[in-house]
């Protein structure tokens, strides 16, 4: 009957609904932010290597002189020009800026600050604004070039170890020896940078358990503000592909993989090192990498260059991938953006839970000020069987990853991918056992 309590529904005809929410919501205090700008993290592909590693899927060319390198920054610097006549880009300020490749430092020292100034006019930085250079063990890092690149601002080098064994280097096609990285190393500490991450690799062609040893004791000794180890993977457009379809047996098992893994989480944790994310081990979390911290908490990234990947505005694209294709693009004054996807609001909450469990922790309150609901809610039973196997935990308002599953991390997060999702992966080839 009109008028009647029917489940707690009020039918009176009061109350003309304008809006929603009300308007009495409104307050002093939002004021601030209104007009604020957002905080994007900028990445920058610079494709040339001298030569590419078997195990290499990222898109790099191989320059035959300088004139190729020279072109390619003509062209960075049109699309930087692009970005900064559309308004859409005004509305950001930069706290992060990353110059990854390839190999940045086959840049020469002018081409990299010519780049920087550019992107800096369209993209302001942020007061706690941090930027990172891949730093290649090679010649090409002269300590000119690296002293130009502290006073430019760089605050954090990456630098490509992958293994200090020169048997394992070789045999996985890698572009410098160990005596060369020891030498960079030298000139990278020498000009002064706030901190240094070295990446090594595990699973390596050619790897056992004494040159694994070898390599993290002698990381440990090093001293690197952050390292980053990453699980050789086998893709099919890389070199490796070609052999390990001829002999399988090059790659060692999966199982003697994870133990060369928590030989290295449990020995570089008895020397002050510490885990921000499934892969990243730190000193002092004052070294955190923020770009990547940043990114990986779903904060925006605009990239820059052929190839690169963007995520803003729910959306992600990519540049074109062909050197011809992205030169036709910004040589007719357009963004060489050539495929995107439109997130969805399932894709954004699955990429909050995975990313955040690849951050080994993620807050149960930030999920519901982000999502309107309880992570319970949208993924009990998920929830309910991780904790119950003690693969994550609840320690007051986060969950957490617990240590013995670290290593598990990105398998872990893929346990809420939808179905159709699952198999939407990059293309490689799983190693046994």
């Amino acid at each position: 009957m009109i008028g009647d309590v029917i489940l707690d529904l009020l039918m009176k005809r009061e109350d003309f609904t304008t809006s929603y929410p009300p308007f009495n919501v409104l307050n002093i205090k939002d004021t601030s932010a209104l007009w604020e700008k957002k905080r994007v993290n900028v990445y920058v592909h610079l494709p040339f290597c001298p030569t590419r590693c078997d195990f290499c899927y990222y898109r790099v060319e191989e320059p035959k002189g300088r004139d190729e390198i020279s072109d390619y920054v003509e062209l960075l610097l049109k699309e930087i020009e692009i970005m900064s006549q559309r308004p859409e880009f005004n509305t950001y300020t930069m706290e992060s800026m990353y110059f990854g490749g390839g190999t940045p430092t086959m840049l020469s020292a002018d081409q990299i600050v010519t780049i920087t100034e550019a992107i800096k006019k369209v993209f302001p930085v942020t007061d706690d604004f941090e930027f990172c250079v891949e730093v290649r063990p090679g010649g090409e890092a002269t300590t000119p070039k690296l002293e130009s690149m502290k006073k430019l601002g760089v605050h954090r080098v990456s630098m490509g170890v992958q293994s200090l064994d020169e048997k394992v280097l070789e045999l996985n096609g890698r572009n410098h020896s160990k005596p060369l990285f020891y030498s960079t190393y030298e000139r990278v500490r020498k000009a002064g940078f706030d901190w240094v991450s070295c990446d090594i690799m595990s699973g390596m062609v050619g790897a056992t358990d004494e040159n694994w040893i070898n390599t993290i004791n002698e990381m440990v000794q090093l001293k690197p503000e952050n390292i980053a180890l990453y699980k050789m993977e086998v893709y099919y457009n890389t070199k490796l592909f070609r052999k390990v379809r001829k002999d399988p047996d090059l790659l060692i098992s999966n199982a003697k993989e994870v133990q060369h893994f928590e030989y290295a989480r449990e020995t570089f944790g008895r020397n002050g090192y510490s885990m921000w994310d499934c892969f990243s081990f730190t000193n002092n979390d004052r070294y955190i990498h923020r770009h990547r911290l940043n990114v990986q908490s779903g904060g925006e990234m605009i990239g820059i260059g052929l190839s690169s990947h963007s995520y803003v505005n729910g959306y992600i694209y990519q540049n074109a991938s062909q050197l011809n294709e992205y030169r036709d693009f910004v040589n007719n004054n357009k963004l060489p953006i050539n495929r995107a996807y439109k997130m969805s609001q399932q894709d954004e909450i699955i990429r909050f839970i995975t990313m955040g469990l690849k951050n080994l922790s993620f807050s149960a309150s930030d999920f519901l000020n982000r999502f309107g609901f309880e992570v319970q809610d949208l993924y009990g039973k998920q929830m309910s069987y991780l904790m119950e196997k003690g693969i994550v935990i609840k320690n007051g308002d986060n969950f957490i990853v617990t240590s013995s599953y670290y290593g598990y991390a990105d398998d872990i997060g893929r346990y809420f991918y939808p179905e159709n999702k699952k198999e939407s992966m990059l293309a490689h080839i799983s190693r046994g056992g």
